[in-house]
């Protein structure tokens, strides 16, 4: 029994092409109604119109007036001259008084929101390569979608979320053309065409026959690290298929599209 090596160039075998794919997926992460951005740290909300303030020439200069209701991202602190200031961003700030509240945005809500916002369009990349995938539907913790292995029929996609990891994996199921190209690398082995078309028969409708990568969520709602993993197959002398096994894992990209 032999262990044959799924190639590099199988999990990244279509371009960026998810574009005219129809779905309702929500792609921005959003904390109330503002949007979540990487380096947040919490938001004010304006109680009472205020000033808004530019850092220049190393003193706090008015800008223009904030109105009742406005909330704006905070991303640092500053004390000048014993008053207090919220950065929101772009060298302006917001004095720290009556006439506004700050809400902190700790780590933990920072996970929860993003876990809550998975639905969208993703690009999935490792060096030069790179692929996309759709989450479509989220129900808790169970994600479904698809991955553009090939444009025209895309992989379903099937996924949990366990704590900050989430977890994918894309299904073959009975697609012979997109198994059999997946298969090809079996060419370098010196296994005959024919052979490798049997092989390929062998691996529609099997469970274990899949791609999977996860990511996980820290501190950007955008951009993660993961990894991914290819199915490696064990045939043996006759070239029957005798088991699937994931590969080891190797250094992937995400990227929420939006």
């Amino acid at each position: 029994m032999k262990k044959w090596m799924a190639s590099f160039i199988m999990a990244f075998a279509v371009a960026l092409s998810v574009f005219g794919y129809s779905h309702t997926a929500e792609a921005k992460v959003l904390w109330g109604n503002l949007e979540l951005k990487k380096g947040t740290i919490g938001k004010v909300v304006v109680v009472k119109n205020t000033t808004l303030y530019q850092w220049k020439q190393n003193n706090m200069q008015a800008v223009r007036a904030l109105k009742k209701g406005q909330q704006y991202r905070v991303y640092s602190t500053k004390t000048v001259k014993g008053a207090f200031f919220y950065g929101v961003g772009n060298g302006l700030y917001v004095q720290k008084n009556a006439n506004v509240q700050y809400v902190a945005l700790s780590s933990q809500q920072f996970t929860t929101l993003v876990k809550q916002a998975l639905k969208g369009e993703y690009t999935l990349v490792s060096g030069q390569e790179k692929v996309s995938f759709v989450i479509e539907k989220q129900d808790g913790n169970e994600l479904t979608g698809w991955y553009f292995y090939d444009e025209k029929d895309p992989l379903p996609l099937e996924g949990t979320v366990d704590g900050n990891v989430v977890t994918l994996r894309a299904y073959f199921d009975d697609r012979y053309g997109q198994i059999l190209n997946s298969v090809s690398y079996l060419q370098q082995y010196n296994v005959p065409q024919t052979e490798i078309e049997e092989v390929a028969k062998q691996l529609m409708n099997n469970d274990d026959y899949y791609m999977q990568f996860q990511f996980t969520i820290q501190n950007d709602p955008e951009q993660f690290a993961g990894q991914f993993r290819l199915p490696d197959l064990f045939i043996d002398d006759r070239y029957d298929v005798t088991g699937v096994v994931l590969s080891d894992p190797f250094s992937v990209q995400v990227k929420k599209l939006d």
